[in-house]
């Protein structure tokens, strides 16, 4: 049964190719503070701070988690009977030792296809996301797929 870790990457726009090229602001400049944010903050979040760290930021880049441990899901007997085969889709959270918590599903498949999916999942290891070099809880989407051979 193949399985599929999918994860949502960031994606970075060029100031410089967006907004009013004749702006008096700086590249990226739409805060008060003259800084690259957005409302009366700092540390190019979106916010009114004041001194606290901003709600949504880009200070840090966070890699996303790495699958180093797979159980592979089994079929349920019902499944199996009626050779019923497909994808469930689940996000996960991988805490900051690796470890998965909260699965939840996203696509359903039945047949109690779905619980053998958590099952397994839960069982996976993953090396942890890093930001700034520091593990930290990420989530993921994960596709696990059943076939029969």
């Amino acid at each position: 049964m193949p399985v599929t870790v999918a994860f949502d990457t960031p994606v970075k726009i060029a100031s410089s190719s967006i907004g009013d090229p004749f702006s008096k602001f700086a590249d990226g400049d739409l805060g008060m503070t003259g800084g690259n944010e957005i409302g009366d903050g700092c540390c190019q979040g979106i916010e009114d701070s004041h001194g606290r760290s901003p709600g949504i930021s880009a200070r840090g880049v966070i890699t996303p988690p790495e699958l180093i441990y797979k159980v592979e899901p089994e079929f349920s007997e019902e499944a199996r009977k009626a050779k019923y085969q497909g994808m469930v889709v689940l996000t996960i959270e991988v805490d900051a030792s690796g470890r998965v918590r909260n699965p939840r599903i996203l696509q359903h498949l039945g047949l109690g296809l779905d619980e053998r999916a958590i099952e397994a999942v839960s069982r996976w290891r993953f090396r942890p996301g890093l930001r700034n070099g520091n593990p930290v809880a990420t989530e993921a989407v994960v596709q696990v797929t059943f076939q029969l051979l």
